[in-house]
């Protein structure tokens, strides 16, 4: 039987502006919409949030009737992709034979945000954050998607594409609004459903200690870098331009740059910036790091504190409070989050405890990947304010469900997917697992040819390639 909670419907829009269209180079016509929906569903009446949604059409078809794509982007806590124009990409392609909605899901980008500054100002502390920030997963979100799609599209079905977290989001949806959905397209998404999050944790660290491995092996040279750097990072932890703190554990979160095809050049030449014009080009322990490194640190680790969502949900976003139909499980049986990822980490031993590889000629020092910690509320200075929030919803019992193992099965939804046979971020067994629970009607295309990043790296194949899928117009697998 479905979780009440599930069951839900959302409420309508009770307020929707519609700004002025702009027309654009590449026959493309641009509409902003800004909606008011509750900020808890249950409560319609209670406070509500502004949510933005950027519709494309192509101007020559502008009034044609036709189907409706909504795209949900990668995160948590993460807007929407901002177009290029004239359109290129998956969004020419889209455009062809689709009028797309570029949601900012609530709490980024032009919905109203969370930050910092505005978690801080509401009355009440870190009880009330930590409730506030209770209505910022993907329940929430996908009820916001059916307010959009009653706005803007007049209650027809809409097409899906969802990136990462935004496939778990289409999960949800699939779950609470199954008869919604014409078609589901998933990049690097499918969720780890009735999965805890130790598990994700446990094969996403064994996926990192693979990518560190052949990171080394491209870049030798920066075994002996990595190893200096976080010597002397945890002897003299360094200021950051920004008031944050560079420790050697935050250092090693830039393997984070390593899930996107090009992360080993972006990784391999941020170190760079580290090297002193000497013989052995490795960092003297008596000499300051140089600001342009500090400050490249700080660019790539950004998003944590503009985007404090990600740091403050992350682990939530496994936590099922339905267990997928299986039981009400997150970081530990029928327990919290708790920081899984620092859990996992600590029982892991030696090979992922930096401080015994400090010495030179000693195993590589392991990079982490797409995980948090407890103590990012310490080392980053926009996070520290923020850090009692985050514990209480650490340490939260009673999540909702995100998913219905039944409903998923038995959808009509047609279901492509593009899943990386080596993501570090969501890992490809469990991506499997989940598209065996979805049935005959889900099409997987798994790969080697791509990274977490390949709908950025070639999106119009991509999305051509899940579409004609997604009709039957491709077998993959053949």
């Amino acid at each position: 039987m479905r979780s009440s909670s599930l069951l839900a419907r959302p409420t309508v829009a009770r307020l929707l502006t519609t700004m002025s269209a702009t027309t654009l180079p590449g026959d493309v016509k641009v509409t902003e919409h800004f909606l008011s929906v509750p900020l808890d569903h249950s409560k319609p009446d209670g406070g509500s949030l502004s949510l933005f949604v950027r519709e494309l059409v192509a101007a020559s078809k502008a009034a044609d009737d036709l189907p409706c794509l909504l795209y949900l982007q990668g995160g948590p806590g993460f807007p929407s992709k901002r177009p290029a124009f004239p359109a290129s990409g998956w969004d020419k392609s889209a455009l062809a034979t689709h009028r797309v909605l570029l949601l900012d899901q609530r709490g980024t980008g032009r919905s109203t945000p969370v930050t910092a500054k505005q978690l801080l100002a509401l009355p009440g502390g870190p009880q009330a954050q930590a409730g506030y920030l209770e209505h910022f997963r993907a329940d929430s979100i996908v009820r916001d998607c059916e307010v959009v799609r009653e706005a803007l599209c007049g209650g027809k079905k809409l097409s899906l594409l969802g990136q990462s977290f935004g496939g778990f989001c289409i999960l949800t949806y699939l779950s609470l609004f199954p008869d919604a959905i014409e078609r589901a397209l998933f990049t690097f998404g499918l969720a780890p459903v009735g999965r805890t999050a130790d598990e994700v944790y446990a094969a996403t660290y064994k996926r990192m200690e693979e990518r560190n491995r052949r990171f080394y092996q491209r870049y030798p040279q920066d075994v002996e870098l990595v190893r200096s750097l976080v010597a002397g990072l945890h002897a003299a932890p360094a200021p950051l331009p920004r008031g944050g703190t560079l420790t050697a554990r935050r250092f090693l979160q830039l393997g984070l740059l390593l899930g996107s095809a090009s992360g080993f050049e972006a990784l391999h030449d941020l170190l760079e910036l580290a090297r002193p014009p000497s013989a052995d080009g490795l960092p003297d322990a008596t000499s300051s790091l140089p600001d342009l490194f500090l400050l490249e640190v700080e660019a790539a680790q950004q998003h944590f504190e503009t985007n404090p969502i990600y740091w403050l949900l992350h682990e939530a976003i496994y936590c099922d409070g339905g267990g997928g139909g299986g039981g009400g499980e997150c970081g530990r049986l029928g327990g919290p989050s708790g920081w899984a990822a620092e859990r996992v980490q600590a029982s892991l031993g030696e090979g992922w405890d930096y401080t015994t590889r400090l010495e030179p000629g000693s195993p590589p020092v392991q990079l982490t990947g797409e995980m948090v910690y407890s103590w990012m509320g310490d080392d980053y200075a926009w996070l520290r304010p923020l850090k009692p929030a985050a514990e209480l919803l650490a340490a939260k019992e009673d999540w909702g469900p995100l998913y219905d193992a039944v409903a998923l099965g038995r959808g009509g939804a047609k279901v492509a997917a593009l899943v990386s046979f080596e993501d570090i971020y969501v890992e490809r067994a469990f991506s499997e697992a989940t598209g065996a629970l979805l049935g005959d009607r889900a099409s997987l295309w798994i790969t080697n040819e791509f990274q977490h990043s390949g709908l950025r790296d070639q999106p119009a194949l991509v999305f051509d390639r899940l579409l004609a899928m997604s009709k039957g117009e491709l077998a993959i697998p053949s």
